[in-house]
């Protein structure tokens, strides 16, 4: 049986670029098991594989959602970029309808858009 299933939204080549060079910048990389990534839900139910697959085959026949960088995230233990996106939020909104009770409580709750450039590092004061 496969694992929960994980959807991305897919970054234009020149913001991944730039992304996953902050990201490998300065994430520990001892703990960078992945490339920069924007993730839309963390865990469903790989039976709606079928599903899943056909709700995102529909909405990549639209064009592109446009998104851009809304500010600093502080994770405590890093830092993330805050993406901002009406298209994106609304293509979200949909796919979590479609699913609704195969969600877990984390897919569920609110959702924030962000790309984690930093994250599980000690926290540093800086002196003078």
């Amino acid at each position: 049986m496969a694992g929960p299933l994980i959807v991305t939204a897919e970054l234009a080549e020149p913001d991944f670029a730039w992304l996953n060079g902050l990201r490998c910048q300065h994430f520990p990389p001892e703990r960078n098991q992945l490339p920069a990534h924007l993730t839309m839900f963390h865990a469903i139910p790989p039976s709606a594989e079928d599903e899943v697959r056909g709700i995102l085959r529909r909405l990549a026949e639209y064009a592109a959602p446009r998104a851009w960088i809304a500010g600093v995230m502080n994770l405590g233990g890093g830092v993330a970029l805050r993406i901002a996106s009406d298209e994106l939020d609304a293509m979200r909104s949909e796919i979590a309808t479609r699913l609704h009770g195969l969600l877990t409580a984390q897919d569920s709750a609110g959702w924030s858009a962000h790309v984690t450039i930093q994250n599980k590092v000690a926290r540093r004061l800086h002196g003078h």
